[in-house]
């Protein structure tokens, strides 16, 4: 019997410490935009994969090794030089959608480890939506980051950057 009491007041004492080390959770960002044009202009304005440099003013310069077809990576290069590298994982034309994700981290570009997103364009009856949505983990794997590695951090930086290409995408389409 007191083994038993031993296991238990072990187990008691280790599970609040278990709950204190996990890692960082998944966050969610996700940002759409009206915009007063068709949703065939729109989608010309955005695409084609590499032509986020000319609707994003937070990306200066794309590279893309395979266009639009599956399994392509983008080179993007942002205002303050930093490079980040994302492949395309879907890209629907019928849809008007398509998806990518991060391959490679550039912490100094975006404090994340993992990034996947979908830009889609719908048709709302003459207008359009546009709906950036996305999903990381922070690049801080412990339980504490320091505030410019936090999620709050992460997810301020990265809901800017699709902010910014909303906006521009609605002011080159309208």
């Amino acid at each position: 019997m007191l083994k038993f009491f031993k296991s238990g007041l072990i187990a008691l004492l280790l599970i609040p410490a278990l709950s204190l080390a996990h890692g960082p959770s998944r966050v969610k960002v996700d940002h759409q935009i009206e915009i007063n044009a068709p949703a065939d202009k729109v989608w010309g304005i955005i695409s084609d994969f590499c032509s986020i440099k000319d609707w994003n003013p937070a990306v200066t310069a794309c590279e893309s090794d395979n266009g639009n077809q599956p399994d392509s990576v983008r080179t993007i290069t942002l205002e303050n030089g930093q490079k980040m590298k994302e492949k395309l994982v879907k890209f629907n034309a019928e849809g008007t959608l398509y998806q990518y994700m991060l391959v490679e981290p550039n912490v100094d570009a975006f404090p994340i480890n993992t990034h996947g997103a979908t830009i889609s364009v719908k048709d709302a009856g003459g207008k359009t939506i546009v709906e950036w949505k996305g999903a990381f983990y922070r690049s801080f794997p412990g339980p504490t980051p320091p505030p410019e590695l936090s999620d709050e951090t992460a997810e301020k930086a990265l809901s800017a950057f699709y902010n910014a290409g909303l906006e521009n995408i609605k002011k080159l389409a309208e």
